[in-house]
C-alpha cells in the first residue's frame, strides 16, 4: 500500500529564503529562532493512516512556515511509540491517540497535549475504522465476535477499548475477545491465512479490505466515542517549558491545518497520495475522519473513565486541564 516516502516527507519541508534553525542546534533554542525572525525546525512523529495527511497539507500549504515553523515528519507503526520520541528529544511533537496518551501519563512519564488531531466521524458507513472480517467466516454481527481473536496495532490500546465500548453499547459481551497486536500492513495477510478472526484498522486499510469483500462487522470509532477527539498532538514538559513560544505557534498552525483539512478533503486526498504514497485509485473511496480545531475537553474525561473501566490504568488523572502544555 504504502511506496516510498517522498522527498518532503523524509527531510522536511524546505524553507524558502528563510533562516532556519534547530530545536536544539545552532547555538539556541527552538524558542529563540522565532524571536530571531527565523523558523524554528521541528520534527512531528505520527502513524501512516490518513488520519496525518493534514500534517502534509500544513507542509503543502505554506502554513507551517507562516507560523514561523519548518516541520519534518517521521512515522512509526502506533502512536504508542510515538510517545518515546517526542520524550527523548528525537520528536518534538507527535500524534498519539488518546488512550496511548493517558496511559504514559498515568505512569508518570512528562508529556503535555497540545491540539486535538483527530475524532471518529459521522455514521458507520463513514467511520476511517472499521472491524473487518472475511465473508465466509460465520461472523455476520457484533455478537458473533464473541470469543474470538482480533488483530490490533497495539495491546491494551484505543482498538481495544473502542471495540470493548461499542460491543457494550451493542449489549455484546466482550470478556472473552482475544488480541493479537499487528501492524496495520500485516493484518490483511494474517486475516486471508486464519491467524485472526477479525481485524481492526484504518484508512487506508480498511478501504481495500472492503473492495475485497471483506464485510465491516463494527464501525469502532462512530459506534464507541462518536465525533469526540480521540487523539492529540504532544510534545514533553521539558520542550514546552523551555520552547513556549513554539509550542504555541504550533498549536495555531494546526488549528489552521485542520479547518483547511476539513473544509478542503480532496486537497487532503490529493497530497495523501503524493506524499503518503496512498493508492490514487481508492483515495476517493477512502473515510476520512473530523479534524477537530477546539477542544472542550469532556471527550478526555470520558476516555479517562473508559480507561479505568476496561483496565488500561487504574485511576483517572485529579486534574484534566493540567494535561495540557501552558504557552500562557
Amino acid at each position: 500500500m504504502f511506496t516510498q516516502l517522498s522527498r518532503a516527507v523524509r527531510y522536511g519541508a524546505v524553507a524558502s529564503a528563510a533562516l532556519v534553525l534547530t530545536a536544539c542546534g545552532g547555538g539556541g533554542s527552538a524558542d529563540s529562532a522565532l524571536a530571531e525572525g527565523g523558523l524554528a525546525q521541528v520534527s512531528v512523529g505520527t502513524i501512516p493512516a490518513i488520519l496525518s495527511a493534514p500534517l502534509f497539507v500544513g507542509i503543502e500549504e505554506g502554513i507551517f512556515e507562516k507560523h514561523g515553523l519548518d516541520v519534518q515528519v517521521s512515522f512509526a507503526d502506533g502512536g504508542a511509540a510515538v510517545i518515546p520520541s517526542v520524550l527523548s528529544g528525537e520528536n518534538q511533537f507527535g500524534y498519539s491517540n488518546t488512550v496511548s496518551q493517558l496511559a504514559a501519563i498515568d505512569s508518570g512519564l512528562p508529556l503535555q497535549l497540545v491540539q486535538p488531531a483527530w475524532a471518529p466521524c459521522c455514521t458507520p458507513d463513514e467511520d476511517d475504522h472499521g472491524v473487518l472480517v472475511l465473508p465466509d467466516s460465520g461472523i455476520d454481527e457484533p455478537k458473533d465476535l464473541e470469543g474470538k481473536n482480533i488483530a490490533v496495532n497495539t495491546l491494551q490500546n484505543i482498538g481495544e477499548v473502542h471495540i470493548r465500548r461499542a460491543l457494550d453499547k451493542l449489549g455484546v459481551s466482550h470478556e472473552g475477545l482475544r488480541w493479537t497486536q499487528l501492524p496495520f500492513s500485516d493484518m490483511g495477510e494474517a486475516l486471508e491465512r486464519g491467524d485472526v478472526d477479525a481485524i481492526w484498522v484504518s484508512e487506508p486499510h480498511r478501504t481495500p479490505g472492503l473492495n475485497k469483500g471483506w464485510k465491516q462487522i463494527i464501525a469502532p470509532g462512530v459506534q464507541s466515542f462518536p465525533d469526540q477527539v480521540a487523539g492529540y498532538y504532544s510534545t514533553s514538559r521539558q520542550f514546552a517549558e523551555s520552547n513556549p513560544e513554539v509550542v504555541k505557534a504550533f498549536r495555531a498552525a494546526m488549528v489552521e491545518v485542520n479547518t483547511f483539512a476539513q473544509e478542503n478533503p480532496d486537497r487532503v486526498g490529493a497530497v495523501a497520495v503524493a506524499e503518503m504514497g496512498i493508492d490514487a485509485g481508492i483515495i476517493g473511496q477512502v473515510n476520512f475522519p473530523k479534524f477537530p480545531t477546539e477542544d472542550d475537553g469532556q471527550a478526555l474525561r470520558d476516555y479517562g473513565a473508559a480507561v479505568v473501566e476496561y483496565g488500561v490504568i487504574e485511576e483517572e488523572p485529579a486534574d484534566y486541564e493540567a494535561l495540557f502544555a501552558a504557552t500562557g
